[in-house]
């Protein structure tokens, strides 16, 4: 990530007043420290993958239950 500094002094190299491209440096840094920290909050751990993996299973076997149930209620109706 860029650092106020390095913003600051690209924004005065392009020839803006000082306290304009103080402000702009500071905005910029705001939102990209906020938009790391929103990322930050949406990264999945090993913890939330391994609920998810057991909650997939869980479901899959549910599924597969329910589909051996059909196929049987479906080979005695047809006898």
């Amino acid at each position: 990530m860029m650092s106020t500094v390095k913003i600051l002094s690209i924004l005065e190299a392009a020839s803006i007043e000082p306290p304009k491209a103080r402000a702009i440096a500071e905005s910029l840094e705001i939102a990209f420290r906020e938009q790391e920290q929103d990322l930050t909050k949406r990264l999945m751990t090993k913890q939330d993958g391994a609920e998810l993996k057991a909650e997939i299973i869980k479901w899959m076997f549910l599924f597969w239950i329910g589909q051996m149930a059909t196929t049987a209620a479906l080979i005695k109706f047809l006898q």
